[in-house]
């Protein structure tokens, strides 16, 4: 496999436009609906309803770009982007009535989180055609984004008030458009590989259905990773109504996630070279029990500078997680089914949010925040024991 300069430059671009727009629009969420009147428990209605439509959303969408080959990845994604930059200019002007503000948001971010697994498969896209790019150090600077918006934003928010952070993700989406226009390889290279594009069309994706049957191991892998992912959507998406009982701000909710993408930069940038000494299934065993520590951490914590602790664990959960996941479905998972494969694992992490965003909001108004970390952590140690059983033993790569 060889690699390109300037795919691996567009790539990055990539990731880094996505997540830092991500950032504004998921990891203030809280902070944005709570400004608009919106209490705990619709806030995790809310985000429940926009996993429970992603979870629908994004196999159908993988399984579109699966059968339609004809149909450039780049330009199924540009479409999505389209539509949800429409939806951004509406809900920053939108000054009526709550109920279609919601309907709004829940648009924007089903067609933002659909993006993810696409976005994922087209770092093999070129594979085909010996063509390879460096997804750890793409996606470490994707986290690195995230970080820097995070807390950017954090001290926008307290200057400018919370309206101003629709504007942070449609300001990142309209980039995201361009540099996905261009992603493309040379002619020279097209013409090289036209004959096994040809090939590649002649293959016929397994229905969704089919593909449970076909990888039910995968399928239980799946199950682990819903669990693992429950208590960390809930820290995510409820992170200011954590830290507040134990004296955090908006602005030291900025610096916390801030610490955990920032160190996720490292992890993944090497990852590429850990993964010729280390297999994929011993660094996902790794991440999961890493994402079990992390949550009990931060059950337990009394302070910011626990919490902060807790934070670093990232780098080990995380940040090997996310890329070890894409290179273990791209080793185990057959060429035709890979887009679906990609948006199995972003479902699971999508579907442990209806759970989590669900349960978390109303429990947070019923019972607190302790009770809820508690029973994220228990969870989170289950998923990690299931995602331990389910992996499959991969060789180290080459």
């Amino acid at each position: 496999m060889k690699r390109l300069l300037s795919l691996d430059i567009k790539y990055s671009l990539t990731q880094i436009l996505y997540f830092g727009g991500f950032c504004g629009l998921m990891g203030y969420a809280s902070v944005y609906l709570l400004d608009r009147g919106v209490s705990n428990s619709v806030i995790g209605m809310v985000l429940a309803l926009i996993s429970v439509i992603s979870v629908f959303a994004q196999p159908m969408i993988a399984s579109y770009a699966d059968k339609n080959k004809q149909i450039e990845l780049r330009t199924i994604i540009a479409y999505i982007l389209v539509a949800a930059i429409i939806l951004s200019f509406i809900i920053y002007f939108y000054k009526g009535m709550v109920p279609i503000l919601l309907c709004l948001f829940v648009g924007i971010s089903t067609l933002m989180i659909t993006l993810q697994p696409l976005l994922n498969s087209l770092a093999f896209v070129f594979e085909k055609y010996g063509i390879t790019v460096n997804y750890g150090v793409a996606r470490g600077l994707g986290s690195a984004a995230y970080a820097i918006v995070s807390i950017t934003l954090g001290y926008m928010v307290e200057d400018f008030g919370a309206s101003i952070i629709p504007l942070v993700y449609i300001a990142f989406n309209i980039m995201l458009i361009i540099v996905v226009y261009v992603y493309v390889i040379p002619k020279t290279e097209q013409k090289e590989i036209s004959i096994d594009s040809r090939e590649e069309a002649n293959n016929n994706e397994l229905s969704f259905i089919d593909f449970c049957r076909t990888y039910k191991k995968f399928m239980i892998f799946i199950l682990g990773v819903v669990a693992v992912f429950f208590t960390h959507t809930i820290i995510n998406n409820f992170f200011i109504q954590v830290i507040k009982p134990i004296g955090g701000t908006s602005h030291e909710m900025g610096t916390a996630v801030f610490l955990a993408a920032i160190l996720e930069l490292p992890a993944m940038s090497l990852f590429n070279t850990v993964r010729k000494r280390v297999n994929c299934t011993t660094l996902i065993k790794i991440s999961v029990i890493m994402f079990a520590v992390k949550h009990i951490l931060t059950f337990l914590a009394t302070g910011m500078v626990m919490i902060y602790i807790a934070q670093v664990f990232q780098m080990g959960a995380y940040a090997i997680f996310i890329p070890a996941s894409v290179y273990y479905v791209n080793e185990i998972i057959d060429k035709r089914d890979s887009i679906k494969g990609q948006s199995m694992v972003t479902m699971a992490i999508t579907g442990s949010g209806i759970i989590a965003n669900l349960l978390g909001g109303i429990l947070l108004d019923l019972v607190g925040v302790k009770y809820v970390l508690l029973i994220g952590s228990v969870v989170s140690v289950l998923g990690a024991f299931i995602v331990i059983a389910a992996v499959k033993n991969n060789k180290v790569i080459e």
